[in-house]
């Protein structure tokens, strides 16, 4: 269980590309257990406005806070450990194996993860017998469950997943959909970009975008 309130707060936010506006003056307040769905049509900027929440991208205009226990966590090193990201673009080491990906994740935010916690965040999306081969073995179902595999390695604190349920067969989408549950149960909080209305039914806030 997460053990301190966080909370994300959007203020103002416009993001334009040249002359192109995507979105103007969104504003949001979301705390532990929260779940924002972020839908709209291909193109209408549902993986930017996501990127601006994670602080992976900047906005034209407006803000993006993040306060632990009503603490500003202002700069990128503080923010960056609170989050995990997941999107199509997120790419993983082919020539090394599932485990030693999550392994090299982890040192990469100053983590050690114990072989059995590798072993069990594998095991927990269906991977626990694949976890030593190459990654350029998976199909692309095993790819994405291996994305949630991080997040359930890492542990962070807030959820960012954009088309989590892209790629993945019906046993897939049920057990992805049952971490999201899980997740939120636990007082994490999750923004997700999506239009599948099974992904919908766990918001608690929504924004669409036009």
């Amino acid at each position: 269980m997460v053990n301190s309130e966080v909370v994300i707060e959007a203020k103002n936010i416009t993001k334009k590309f040249g002359r192109r506006t995507l979105f103007t003056d969104l504003s949001c307040r979301l705390g532990s257990g929260d779940c924002l769905i972020v839908t709209g049509k291909n193109g209408s900027g549902k993986s930017t406005l996501v990127k601006i929440l994670a602080r992976l991208l900047r906005p034209t205009s407006g803000s993006v806070t993040l306060f632990d226990e009503g603490k500003v966590c202002g700069d990128w090193e503080k923010f960056m450990p609170y989050i995990g990201f997941i999107s199509p673009e997120i790419m993983f080491y082919e020539n090394l194996s599932g485990r030693e990906n999550l392994e090299f994740l982890a040192r990469a935010r100053s983590l050690h993860l114990q072989p059995s916690q590798v072993e069990d965040a594998l095991t927990k999306v269906g991977l626990g017998s694949r976890g030593a081969q190459f990654v350029k073995t998976y199909s692309t179902g095993m790819k994405q469950r291996l994305k949630f595999a991080t997040l359930l390695a890492l542990e962070p604190r807030v959820w960012f997943v954009d088309e989590g349920l892209s790629n993945l067969d019906a046993e897939g989408r049920g057990l992805v959909l049952g971490l999201v549950k899980q997740a939120r149960e636990e007082g994490r909080l999750l923004i997700m970009a999506t239009n599948d209305l099974l992904e919908a039914e766990y918001a608690t806030q929504t924004i669409a975008l036009s």
